[in-house]
């Protein structure tokens, strides 16, 4: 094993806890006309996972709980602002990172999304340290689940696939894309779906350094 890619949202970034710290700050900060739970729970539901883009997330709610175009732009523009302030951690992210870097393995990060958001999510998180290369599909102009951008980050770290495992959250952009690349899989589970073909399951980051130890990427 030469290296390890990694996905962002709901691998390192506890994406759900993180909406729902910045979303109970935000209906503070807006004191908004609904109930806080209420609001929380349709952001995140709209919001499926960081698959639907905020603005159509936040013209529903504006819909929903008829909220002035103003304010709706508002709340918007507050998301784009001040989301990553509330990046929270999977448990056990750094020490991770830093005993994996110990043991010379390189170290990807690809991740579909903004350039600009996803690149302050990495810095709220203190990890942009520990990349060696970091691809986001706006820069890239290409995403997961397309083979490119897997095959990039192996040409730009300079290893090849069979060298390499892939640790994601969801089984199609993650999993069963970067198997189809020929890297080994590691999926991060999560209740929000089932994933028959990874080749290992890890409930928390820490998994990861067992499966290195024992040699089951051989």
């Amino acid at each position: 094993m030469k290296a390890i890619l990694f996905d962002l949202d709901g691998t390192l970034l506890n994406r759900e806890a993180t909406l729902i710290a910045f979303c109970n700050a935000q209906h503070e900060r807006f004191a908004l006309p609904v109930e806080k739970q209420t609001y929380i729970n349709r952001v995140v539901e709209l919001d499926k996972n960081g698959y639907v883009r905020k603005e159509i997330v936040y013209a529903e709610m504006a819909k929903e709980f008829d909220f002035s175009e103003e304010i709706e732009h508002s709340l918007f523009d507050d998301y784009m602002q001040h989301f990553h302030e509330y990046c929270v951690p999977f448990n056990g992210l750094i020490e991770t990172l830093q005993n994996l870097k110990q043991q010379q393995l390189k170290l990807g990060l690809i991740t579909n999304g903004r350039h600009d958001g996803q690149n302050e999510s990495i810095k709220a998180l203190s990890i942009e340290e520990f990349f060696d290369v970091v691809l986001i599909s706006e820069s890239e102009g290409v995403a997961k689940p397309d083979a490119a951008i897997f095959e990039r980050a192996l040409q730009r770290l300079d290893v090849k696939a069979k060298d390499a495992c892939y640790v994601g959250d969801h089984p199609t952009n993650d999993i069963e894309a970067a198997n189809k690349v020929g890297l080994m899989t590691i999926w991060k589970k999560n209740e929000l779906y089932k994933n028959e073909h990874a080749d290992h399951i890890i409930e928390t980051l820490p998994d990861i350094l067992a499966i290195i130890e024992r040699n089951e990427y051989i």
